[in-house]
């Protein structure tokens, strides 16, 4: 049974507030719920992507980082951005993204807020870019797509870093390991194809996707072999990934939109 819509974001809420209180107090139990965290060691190509991609499209730019967590996005978007503005359902997380947003000197060009991002309470119009970082799968897709584009400019562009679900192994490997997200999560991992649906939203939606033969790189990730192999696999994946039958099995994808179209 699907929950109702209140109770699974205060499950969402209360899931990855834990995770932060354990980071603090207990390493051995975070350890256990973020074991997953391994693979994240080979995401350099798709974060070079993703930081490459706002540089050149939000420079001197309004961007609300949609979810923003503990603020390390928003952070270094404020780099280049005019003003970064992040919004996060948990209270924890905007805490701890003003405080490092404070830490990193950057927060003069920061706002947190506490807000539901599938009900904004911005003005429309009042963004010039929306980023997206492994957020989606937690939230209504259509009802997210909707204040995405409500809140953008009508020049605005938005991109989205998320996960993929069209990869058998890889989620099978997510059914298999339901204590490192909650059950919403795992069902409701975005595919290849949800660009169809959001291009219902905006005239303008590309795919770029990322890490598949990289992953056989994560057991060396400790060892001197790391970094060669990395790069190695990584222009294998660069290749692989834009043949038409096997771009939509690689673990993560950026989409990018452009032009919103007016509701």
């Amino acid at each position: 049974m699907t929950p109702e819509p209140e109770a699974r974001k205060i499950e969402e809420a209360e899931f990855h507030d834990k995770l932060r209180g354990l980071y603090e107090t207990d390493p051995e139990r975070y350890g256990y719920f973020t074991s997953n965290k391994k693979f994240y060691s080979v995401v350099r190509a798709s974060d070079d992507f993703y930081y490459g991609w706002l540089r050149e499209n939000a420079t001197g730019k309004r961007i609300l980082d949609f979810g923003c967590g503990s603020g390390h996005s928003s952070i270094e978007s404020a780099k280049f951005a005019k003003h970064v503005t992040g919004i996060d359902i948990s209270p924890e997380a905007v805490r701890l993204a003003q405080e490092h947003a404070e830490a990193a000197g950057v927060a003069d060009k920061t706002t947190f807020v506490v807000m539901d991002a599938e009900a904004l309470t911005f003005e429309p119009g009042s963004f010039d870019v929306v980023s997206v970082r492994g957020v989606l799968h937690h939230m209504d897709l259509g009802a997210a797509l909707g204040q995405i584009r409500k809140v953008l400019t009508a020049s605005g562009k938005a991109i989205f870093l998320e996960a993929l679900a069209n990869n058998p192994i890889i989620h099978a490997y997510r059914r298999r390991t339901p204590h490192l997200r909650t059950a919403w999560e795992t069902e409701h991992i975005l595919r290849f194809e949800d660009s169809v649906r959001m291009r219902k939203f905006f005239e303008h939606v590309d795919v770029r996707s990322f890490h598949l033969a990289v992953l056989a790189a994560v057991p060396l990730r400790s060892t001197p072999l790391f970094e060669p192999a990395r790069k190695a696999l990584d222009a294998v994946d660069s290749a692989i990934l834009r043949v038409p039958g096997l771009r939509s099995q690689g673990w993560m994808a950026c989409f990018l939109l452009s032009e919103p179209i007016q509701a």
